[in-house]
C-alpha cells in the first residue's frame, strides 16, 4: 500500500512537472509568440493614406464618410480627409477610377465589407464617373 501511495505522488508530481515544462518552453509558446509579433507587424506595416488626395493621415485622422443602411455589404460615401475636405485649393481630390478630380460638391462611391475584426472597402468610382 505505501509503494502503491509513493508510486502515485511521484507519477503527479511528474505530470505537473512536465505539464509546467511543455508550457514554458514547449511548440505552443513559439506559436504564441509569433502571433503576437505578426499581429504587431501587421498594425505597423503601413501608415493609412486618404483614397482621394493620398496624404498620410496621422493617428486620429479619419476620413469622412456616410454609410448607407443595410444588410451585408454596404454603399458609402467617401468625402476625403481633413487635408482635402472641405475642397480646397491646396489639395486635389482625385478619383481612384477614372484619376480625374472629383466635383466640388462630389464624393467617391465605395462598398463596405465588414468582416469580423476588419473592414475593407473597395472604390467603385466617383459621383462624376459613376453617374456618367
Amino acid at each position: 500500500m505505501d509503494i502503491l501511495l509513493r508510486a502515485t505522488i511521484y507519477i503527479s508530481i511528474s505530470v505537473i512537472l512536465l505539464w509546467m515544462f511543455l508550457w514554458l518552453f514547449g511548440p505552443y509558446r513559439r506559436r504564441r509568440t509569433l502571433l503576437k509579433a505578426g499581429e504587431r507587424a501587421a498594425a505597423e506595416e503601413k501608415p493609412r493614406t486618404c483614397p482621394l488626395c493620398g496624404e498620410v493621415l496621422s493617428p486620429g485622422q479619419r476620413v469622412k464618410t456616410r454609410v448607407n443602411p443595410g444588410q451585408g455589404d454596404k454603399l458609402m460615401q467617401i468625402f476625403g480627409c481633413p487635408h482635402c475636405y472641405p475642397p480646397n485649393i491646396e489639395c486635389k481630390r482625385i478619383c481612384p477610377v477614372c484619376e480625374k478630380e472629383v466635383p466640388r460638391q462630389g464624393y467617391v462611391i465605395a462598398r463596405l465589407f465588414e468582416h469580423p475584426g476588419r473592414k475593407h472597402v473597395h472604390v467603385l468610382g466617383c459621383s462624376g464617373c459613376r453617374n456618367a
